[in-house]
């Protein structure tokens, strides 16, 4: 696909020509739209002082009035004679005279209850004679469920207006040092239905009882997050005042909010309301608003096929071609048959994938290359030295007439030759490297006179299918031999073995000598951590960076102190990615 370039040249860039259509299509609509808001919004203003402010003052001065009332009863109870008698003769009155005392009290409470509907149960706590008196549980000693609610109610510090457990809400007064509680239990249904009363002023509006402190104790609203979300839009100077009004913005939603003072309780009673519905009684103003839709609706449209056209298929055909890029398809091209700034842009894109292929076929070329030069060049640098040894070795078995132990060695020298010696695949079933490594210990016990031997485990759980590079193992047994037993030890041992799981292939190489410290572990370790092109090639150093060199990070060999006294080498192989 190839790039075409336009000639004919735009006087007008994308962005210009955006903004130029938004404004010549928005003014219209913006002018109606002020012209419409400034009508509407004279006559809300009046709808709402005269009507929603009013309504929603009477109502709240009414339950404020009718909360002082209940409390001036709970005041009158608690004055009354007989109660008083009860508290302070308890201890001394016979069971007839204190039967008739509570009796008396219970037929004060009834009427009290019969006095207001927003009493659900009044009752009342004699220390002296250890009962609580009430409407709902009627005469019981103490400790009883009912007073130890009130208990733990009235224990809370500072003392507040009223007391609330759970959904119930108490107002609690004490007389003669708490020796006579009274508690009334306020009716959550009739203060909610009183709320509903004043939110019937408009269908979207919703009313809350409620403070800074305490949030909303209660509202008509089914969201009680939007209550306190209302709530905590008003400011604590607002609050203070008797009635007031204001418009607040909240979760992108005008709302007209009254408040009013219940004191009685120490509460606030408000009022919120969508604005659109204030701007109901605006009926006579329908018409424009439905045109005001229909313009605005086919701004959207018009908008929205400039924008479509000029910004969002170029930018379309962007993403496409860059999705494509991350697919590693470098041989996309974008057309531009603009002169303005997505010409550029996919210029500049297609400038940018052209470089890039060019790059990244060089770049692997050359890393192809320098793998395979590496590999060769660190396979060729192991120097099996012990050759001479060896055929002096066998030298010396013939001069002595031990031809059985002299043919063996020549047939173990001859399979170790041929394989190290073998052209072709890189690469051998990890089985044959192995058997190798094997065939090079024997070689090497008859040449030390089998003062050393080698213990090993067979190869098993091991994919026959897993092939490693040559020659890897056989560099690992070899440092034992020349390193580890140098001091003519003359029990010395080597210990190897295999083990597969999780796709990590590991071969352990232990010995028993006496040879290697502690330093010497740590300057092994060090050297094989640190990735240097000057550093030796040989031995260990050489199978560790061909590993991490085709196996990447994980792969290599690691040392240790063997649990025979000696070194320990773990040569680990990842031979596929481990899941997290």
């Amino acid at each position: 696909m190839k790039l075409r370039i336009a000639r004919k040249k735009s006087k007008w860039f994308v962005y210009q020509k955006v903004i130029a259509i938004f404004i010549l299509l928005l003014l219209p609509l913006i002018t109606m739209n002020i012209w419409f808001n400034y009508k509407g919004m004279s006559i809300s203003k009046n709808a709402i002082l005269s009507s929603s402010l009013a309504g929603a003052t009477f109502y709240s001065k009414q339950l404020d009035k009718e909360m002082y009332f209940i409390r001036n009863l709970q005041l009158q109870l608690l004055n009354d004679k007989d109660l008083q008698k009860l508290s302070f003769r308890g201890s001394m009155l016979e069971n007839y005279e204190e039967v008739e005392l509570i009796e008396q009290v219970r037929d004060r409470q009834m009427a009290l209850t019969a006095f207001s509907d927003y009493i659900v149960n009044a009752g009342v706590y004699v220390e002296a004679v250890g009962k609580t008196i009430s409407t709902m549980s009627g005469v019981s000693n103490t400790p009883n469920p009912e007073m130890s609610l009130v208990a733990s109610l009235v224990s809370v510090k500072p003392k507040p207006s009223f007391y609330q457990s759970g959904e119930r809400i108490f107002l609690i007064e004490s007389e003669n040092n708490d020796g006579i509680w009274s508690y009334i239990e306020i009716s959550r249904p009739k203060l909610l239905e009183a709320l509903e009363q004043i939110a019937n002023l408009y269908q979207e509006s919703e009313v809350l009882l409620g403070s800074k402190e305490l949030g909303a104790v209660l509202t008509t609203s089914r969201e009680v997050q939007e209550s306190n979300t209302i709530l905590g839009q008003i400011s604590e100077q607002s609050l203070q005042e008797q009635s007031t009004s204001e418009m607040k913005k909240v979760h992108g939603v005008n709302y007209f909010i009254i408040h009013n003072d219940v004191s009685a309780l120490n509460l606030s009673l408000i009022m919120y309301v969508n604005q659109n519905e204030i701007t109901r009684p605006l009926n006579q103003y329908t018409t424009w608003s439905y045109l005001l839709f229909i313009i605005a609706i086919v701004v959207m449209v018009l908008y929205a096929f400039s924008v479509n056209l000029m910004i969002h298929r170029p930018l379309s055909r962007l993403v496409k071609a860059f999705r494509m890029l991350e697919a590693d398809n470098l041989n996309i091209m974008i057309e531009s048959r603009t002169n303005d700034e997505f010409h550029y842009v996919f210029s500049s894109f297609n400038n940018m994938a052209l470089k890039l292929k060019n790059s990244i076929r060089e770049n692997y070329e050359q890393k192809i290359a320098l793998q395979h030069s590496q590999l060769k060049q660190l396979q060729s640098q192991i120097n099996p030295h012990f050759l001479y040894n060896s055929f002096f070795n066998i030298y010396m078995m013939c001069k002595v007439g031990d031809a059985e132990s002299a043919a063996e060695l020549s047939q173990k020298l001859g399979t170790y030759y041929q394989y190290i010696t073998r052209s072709g695949s890189d690469e051998v079933p990890f089985y044959k490297e192995y058997q190798h490594a094997l065939d090079y210990c024997e070689i090497q016990c008859i040449r030390f006179s089998n003062r050393i031997t080698f213990e090993y485990s067979d190869v098993k759980d091991i994919p026959p299918s897993i092939s490693v590079p040559r020659l890897i193992i056989q560099p690992i047994v070899e440092n034992v031999f020349e390193h580890a037993f140098e001091d003519g030890t003359m029990e010395g041992v080597i210990y190897m073995g295999t083990e597969y799981a999780d796709g990590r292939l590991r071969v352990t190489v232990e010995d028993n000598g006496k040879l290697v410290t502690g330093s010497m572990i740590e300057q092994m370790r060090d050297k094989l951590a640190t990735e240097s092109k000057y550093m030796e090639k040989t031995g260990l150093i050489n199978v560790n960076n061909r590993l991490q060199l085709k196996y990447g990070n994980g792969s290599g060999l690691f040392v240790s102190r063997s649990a025979y006294g000696g070194l320990r080498v773990d040569l680990i192989i990842v031979v596929e990615e481990e899941e997290d």
